[in-house]
């Protein structure tokens, strides 16, 4: 049954899914080795070799925090963005979103299936990729090698939690 409340985790299991995981490399939480000067909450890359950053928000407050951060999110890589949050944030969000960046929102399901969150996704503000932005091929192995990272690090905590 879905709570109260979405969570990171909820948002990013539902914007996984609406963007496809199966058909994209999606990874959480990267922030070192491709040159960012920030953390991308989810990376991800598509099958024409180009990055999209999806940055999740929980609240109002965690979003004007975003915009007050001095790096920002431009990156000669990441040829778009999305915001992803909850539905109900939508109308107080919208003023402070630049057009050039996209938004998904989320909303409760009515029922809670295949053990996937109890959340979905869907686009609001759909956005271009900026055809000058593109990561080099060295960039995208190290990408690829991140997400592997990642798989490996949380089967070592599975692991431990047994």
């Amino acid at each position: 049954m879905a709570k109260d409340k979405a969570t990171s985790l909820d948002i990013e299991i539902a914007v996984s899914d609406l963007i496809g995981y199966r058909l994209n490399t999606i990874v959480p939480n990267v922030s070192w080795g491709l040159g960012l000067n920030h953390e991308c909450d989810l990376l991800v890359l598509d099958k024409h070799g180009r990055f999209t950053e999806i940055e999740i928000k929980v609240s109002i407050s965690d979003l004007k925090a975003d915009f007050n951060k001095y790096y920002g999110h431009s990156s000669k890589i990441i040829s778009r963005m999305y915001y992803a949050f909850p539905a109900d944030m939508l109308e107080r969000a919208l003023p402070l979103i630049p057009k050039h960046i996209g938004i998904i929102i989320c909303e409760k399901r009515d029922v809670f299936y295949l053990g996937k969150s109890g959340y979905r996704a869907e686009f609001y503000r759909q956005v271009r990729h900026d055809k000058y932005s593109r990561p080099s091929d060295k960039q995208i192995r190290k990408f690829l090698e991140l997400g592997c990272m990642r798989i490996w690090s949380l089967k070592i905590h599975l692991f431990s939690k047994l």
